[in-house]
């Protein structure tokens, strides 16, 4: 049965408060070194850089190596002073060798304690540099003549005789700080850092010359900002020189399975035997096998996978992939730094309270302990919003949250695992994981990969600060897109949000043929709003808060109820729906206007308002499909709002697919009784009778009436159907003044007929009369004769048609 990592290993009690500080060494500890250095050894691991070091270093002090200078080249934290250290143990205690070195090479030193000379430039001792190296090799009076009157540079040849011929190491820590201070002082036509490099040359010179001597350089470049010109070129100087001459080591190798071997040896007491550890490796590398079969990774065999289990036990693979990331960081104490972020998560996993880890991650880290927050804030401080608010704040987190309601923990396991790897503050740094990388390094006994798959849906849906770019997720310090629009979404003002509503209805309303409305008012107070002008179609919000009843006691006070069209719903939900489809497009369109072509969030903001705009619009229609108009009652002729139905939802479209058509088509159907008279050519008969039934005044012998009052009726009368447009009524009525079957008087009353039929006369004039003969020519119009009248003449007083046709 496989074991956990808190059943088989036993961790240093070191990892409950580690300090970075307690890591930090010095050169002076060696120079004042009372122990026999077996201490040091056993809390530390060999790494490649050091033997190398080991081996030419001490063979260069057995005078059997011709390599004489040596620079460790890491960044600050790397454990170039560690590595200086043990050097300088190895040198100094001649019993050590044969426990640290392999025996061929042990063989090979033949030298006894050898002189050391150790300085560190964050000292400034009275009598320089040179005197203080030298007063290490017991040579104090030999090079007192280049300090006690002033300083002076020491030549190659007088450095030859400080040395001598006997056993000595040199080794030379933290040299920019004292270049700066030394670039400061001026002596004649220089300054003290000149001589301080020109008597460093003159060393590296010397010590090749002498078989025996072996200097040591901590690297010079990228370890020390506030640099002059003076201290630049100095450090340039040095560094040419030194780089001339020298074999250049790295300590510790990060990408590597050194790391690990350090992180064990102190931070870890107790190790598992092997057979405990290849059969966790056996069983994680089934594992990920499964994770593979089943589609959702592609990995390494599985005897790599064992392999790189067996390798960096108790650790994941991964961690020291995630590790890598965020290493280069300004400022970043790389090995120090590391060992102090290892400690607290040995912390978090022996603090957790299910002892369920088989392998440490970096998914394990307690971002609820203060000691482990205060670390990724050293690390990442802008991500820190991101900690607080997505993957651990004491339950309220968004994963946690997840976690929550998922009674598990695969949500911070995620959550954590990205955010270790979007650590990288170096400009192009990469950072995140793929899906598949992230299955792969959760992938554990006892854990299924369609949790986290889950898990990771439901933070990409909650998660303010998840991104995912280019098949990557990763953690950053800005919200992303969904958490900006969720967040301006649900705190833009309601009164905007009612007026965006107002307008993108009214624009989706705007008559443009006008036939059955030609003005329009959107979400309006009813008890402000004055029927007085054009027909008008009213928006009223399905949200319940305008019910029928209170509809129609606004319909029952109004004077013009035929001139109304109410367009609402019937459902609340639809209604709600609305206005989170409306706020959440709202708050993209408010992103978007922020951003410009070529920012990062352009096109999918751009994308995603044409995805917000259809869902709105697709909220919009389905929510808004009931008309209500004027209409009476069949069975006691009461004026009531009659509804109708829009099926299919709202056209919100152009042309034929608008709403105006749609809705003029609904109106002028048979299930809106014909409300809407499109076509009046045909049936001009039809609404003249209707007309003068509804809209004259009662009584037979009420014939003629004020045009404006007929108008007034039909505004006022629901059984009155709606002339097309504005101008539907001045169009019936020269109609029918044209057919004559009403008139119009000079008073702007209108009489409608049938009218008595006029008597037949004749128009007589005089054309004119002949002179000689008396004879009157004269001109005859019948009136009232129909269309081929007739005309008798007579002499007599009376003429019928009996007499002579004209």
């Amino acid at each position: 049965m496989i074991q956990t990592v808190k059943q088989a290993c036993r961790f240093n009690s070191v990892i409950q408060d580690y300090r970075m500080s307690q890591a930090i060494e010095n050169l002076a500890d060696l120079i004042n070194d009372a122990g026999d250095g077996r201490e040091f050894f056993a809390r530390n691991f060999v790494t490649h850089g050091m033997e190398q070091l080991f081996r030419e270093g001490l063979l260069r002090l057995s005078g059997k190596s011709d390599q004489a200078v040596f620079e460790l080249n890491q960044a600050m934290g790397g454990g170039k002073t560690h590595m200086m250290i043990a050097f300088g143990l190895l040198a100094r205690h001649p019993h050590l060798r044969a426990e640290v070195l392999p025996a061929e090479l042990n063989s090979r030193i033949d030298f006894s304690p050898a002189r050391i000379a150790a300085f560190n430039g964050r000292n400034n001792p009275d009598h320089y540099l040179w005197g203080e190296i030298a007063s290490q090799l017991g040579e104090a009076e030999a090079i007192k003549p280049y300090w006690v009157n002033g300083p002076r540079a020491v030549d190659q040849r007088q450095w030859k005789a400080i040395i001598g011929d006997r056993p000595a190491l040199i080794l030379l820590d933290e040299l920019p700080p004292y270049l700066d201070n030394a670039s400061t002082q001026v002596f004649g036509q220089g300054t003290l850092a000149t001589m301080v490099v020109y008597s460093l040359s003159n060393l590296m010179s010397a010590a090749l010359e002498l078989r025996n001597c072996c200097i040591v350089v901590a690297n010079l470049s990228g370890s020390y900002k506030a640099q002059t010109r003076v201290l630049g070129e100095a450090i340039a100087n040095l560094q040419q020189e030194t780089r001339r001459q020298a074999m250049t080591l790295t300590p510790v190798q990060l990408a590597g399975h050194e790391i690990y071997e350090i992180l064990k040896k102190r931070l870890i007491d107790a190790l598992p035997n092997e057979q405990v550890i290849a059969d966790l490796a056996d069983e994680y590398a089934q594992q990920v096998r499964k994770a593979e079969d089943s589609g959702y990774i592609i990995a390494a065999s599985l005897e790599q996978i064992a392999e790189q289990v067996r390798e960096t036990y108790p650790f994941h693979p991964s961690f020291k992939h995630l590790v890598a990331l965020f290493k280069e960081n300004e400022g970043f104490r790389q090995t120090r730094g590391l060992m102090q972020f290892t400690a607290r998560l040995l912390k978090s996993v022996a603090g957790r309270t299910t002892d369920d880890v088989f392998l440490i991650g970096a998914q394990h880290l307690d971002l609820n302990d203060d000691q482990v927050k205060d670390e990724i804030e050293r690390i990442a401080p802008t991500l820190m919003p991101a900690l607080t608010r997505d993957i651990a704040d004491h339950g309220n987190a968004s994963a946690e949250l997840i976690d929550a309601e998922l009674s598990g923990d695969a949500a911070q396991q995620v959550m954590t695992l990205l955010l270790a790897s979007s650590l990288s503050r170096a400009v192009g740094g990469r950072i995140g994981l793929s899906e598949s990388e992230i299955i792969e390094y959760l992938a554990a006994p006892q854990r299924k990969p369609d949790e986290f798959l889950q898990t990771l849906q439901r933070l990409r849906e909650q998660a303010w600060y998840l991104h995912r770019e280019e098949q990557r997720f990763f953690v950053k310090e800005t919200e992303n897109l969904s958490r900006q629009i969720e967040r301006n979404a649900k705190e833009a003002p309601q009164p905007k949000i009612d007026q965006a509503l107002i307008n993108r209805l009214t624009g989706f309303l705007q008559p443009e043929r006008r036939n059955a409305w030609q003005d329009v008012q959107v979400l309006p107070k009813l008890d402000e709003l004055k029927l007085t002008g054009p027909r008008t179609l009213i928006v009223i919000k399905p949200d319940g808060k305008v019910p029928p009843s209170e509809l129609q006691n606004f319909f029952d006070y109004q004077q013009e109820k035929n001139n109304l069209l109410v367009l609402t719903g019937q459902d609340s939900h639809l209604a709600d729906a609305v206005e989170d489809r409306l706020r959440e497009l709202y708050a993209i369109e408010q992103i978007h206007k922020r951003l410009k072509p070529g920012d990062t969030l352009y096109e999918e903001a751009r994308d995603r308002m044409e995805e917000a705009e259809d869902r709105f619009n697709k909220a919009l229609s389905a929510a808004y499909n009931r008309l209500y108009f004027p209409a009476s009652d069949p069975v006691d002729d009461r004026d009531v709002l009659a509804a109708v139905t829009i099926d299919n939802g709202l056209k919100l479209g152009k042309g034929d697919q608008s709403a105006e058509t749609q809705i003029e088509a609904l109106l002028a159907s048979p299930r809106a009784n014909y409300k809407l008279a499109t076509d009046l050519t045909g049936n001009f008969n039809e609404y003249f009778a209707m007309a003068e039934e509804y809209l004259w005044p009662s009584g037979k012998d009420n014939r003629r009436t004020p045009w404006k009052d007929v108008v007034s009726r039909a505004k006022s009368h629901p059984v009155w159907p709606w002339m097309p447009g504005s101008s539907g009524m001045d169009t019936l009525k020269a109609e029918a003044l044209k057919q004559g079957r009403w008139r119009l008087g000079e008073d702007g009353y209108v009489e409608k007929g049938p009218f008595p039929k006029d008597k037949t006369t004749v128009n007589i004039s005089v054309v004119g009369v002949h002179s000689e003969t008396g004879e009157t020519l004269l001109n005859l119009t019948p009136r009232h004769a129909g269309d081929s009248p007739v005309v008798y003449w007579a002499t007599k007083p009376e003429a019928s048609d009996r007499n002579r046709l004209v």
